[in-house]
């Protein structure tokens, strides 16, 4: 019998897409979920808590899902950036690119003057194959087709230009709703002002609050916190040791850290403060072991298992990876009632929180966290099963999956 010759002109039957256990089509694939992952990278971008969000994803990373840095897919070739007015004036770019280059000349222009945020927007071409883009805290243009796009925000540029810079909120708030408007025109996305993607990741339920005030539609949003690794040592604790740990000593309120201490140490003479940050100040409180700036695998290995509870009396801060990397070591937190941190401190369960700049207010929950060795090991066991529950690698990678698979084709 003579074989059937096919038809060229035929389709291709294909053959029925997997369901998932939860009846969802298209999450059983022959290969990873490909992620480029527009976040900070340090270097070239600062080395702060966002970039070190990107590691800890590259690190580990969900199930099934492979991420290709920023900085990677560059070197590589897989994404371009887009043309500037000197290389559209010059014909390197091609000429259906001016009205790009216009327009992030025109950006650049405003914001020198003052008019829009600071951050600049990056203009890139996307040439390899994505199945989708997390896009984090970075403001982003894609020239041409891009994937579905997953947006992620801190919900910290309100609080970091309000509180850091000392811009008057109401100023701050004209910015960002400023920034919005131009985003929308120009077509470029925002974390904070235009997230305009496929969906919207908070880590903190303020940042919903936050975006309503600013005039962002986040009823869809979903809370998602940035994840920390779990505690590989055994607790070595005293009953009397505070820890403080923050790069930038100043607004992190390491000289409130301190005097609260002194204050501690009056009613408590062996108390002890472990400092984690920069060269110390000219005059350091008896009792106190400063230890300087080291990285996460020595705060893990030498600085949170000495300690007994986590004092933070920051200045700023939306969701700080200090405090749920001292949670997961199950160190109840002491930190000032602002911000994002009542999201991430249960108020008498997992720590205390006070009222900024309450000196007083503060030593006095570390004294009696202290002096009260029941009351101690009942908030110390809370903070670590809140940690498991809510701010585990583990729980941001069942979260972080389940929105990946919602977007990706």
């Amino acid at each position: 019998m003579t074989a059937a010759t096919p038809d060229p002109g035929a389709r291709p039957l294909r053959a029925p897409r997997a369901l998932d256990h939860r009846g969802r089509p298209g999450t059983s694939r022959s290969h990873p979920l490909r992620c480029l992952l527009f976040s900070p990278v340090a270097p070239p971008d600062p080395r702060n808590g966002d970039a070190q969000y990107t590691e800890d994803l590259v690190r580990s990373p969900p199930p099934a899902v492979e991420y290709v840095r920023y900085t990677d897919a560059l070197a590589s070739g897989e994404i371009a950036w887009g043309p500037s007015l000197r290389s559209a004036a010059t014909w390197r770019a091609p000429a259906s690119l001016l009205p790009a280059a216009v327009r992030r000349a025109e950006l650049r222009l405003a914001r020198r003057a003052g008019l829009l945020l600071p951050d600049p927007v990056r203009w890139i071409r996307i040439r390899g194959r994505f199945d989708l883009v997390h896009l984090h805290c970075m403001p982003v243009c894609f020239l041409g087709p891009r994937p579905p796009v997953v947006l992620s925000d801190s919900a910290g540029t309100f609080w970091y230009w309000s509180a850091v810079h000392r811009i008057p909120e109401d100023r701050v708030l004209r910015l960002i709703r400023r920034e919005g408007r131009v985003a929308r025109r120009m077509g470029y996305l925002h974390p904070t002002a235009n997230p305009a993607g496929d969906r919207l990741v908070f880590f903190i339920e303020s940042g919903i609050a936050l975006a309503a005030q600013i005039g962002v539609d986040a009823s869809k949003a979903v809370i998602c916190p940035p994840g920390v690794p779990c505690s590989h040592c055994e607790p070595r604790s005293d009953g009397r040791t505070l820890v403080f740990v923050g790069k930038a000593f100043a607004v992190k309120g390491g000289h409130d850290a301190l005097r609260i201490f002194e204050l501690v140490r009056e009613r408590i003479a062996n108390a002890r403060l472990i400092v984690a940050g920069p060269e110390p100040p000219a005059a350091v409180p008896d009792g106190v072991e400063w230890i300087g700036a080291v990285t996460r695998e020595t705060l893990y290995d030498q600085v949170y298992p000495r300690g007994d509870a986590f004092l933070y009396p920051t200045r700023f801060d939306c969701a700080p990876l200090v405090v749920q990397e001292a949670l997961a070591h199950g160190l109840p937190v002491l930190a000032p009632r602002i911000m994002g941190l009542p999201d991430l401190v249960r108020h008498g369960e997992t720590g205390y929180l006070f009222e900024p700049g309450n000196i007083a207010e503060a030593a006095a929950a570390a004294i009696a966290l202290l002096e009260d060795p029941a009351a101690l090991k009942r908030s110390r066991a809370a903070a670590l099963a809140d940690f498991e529950r809510r701010f585990s690698i583990a729980r941001r990678n069942e979260l972080l999956g389940d929105i990946y698979r919602s977007v990706a084709p």
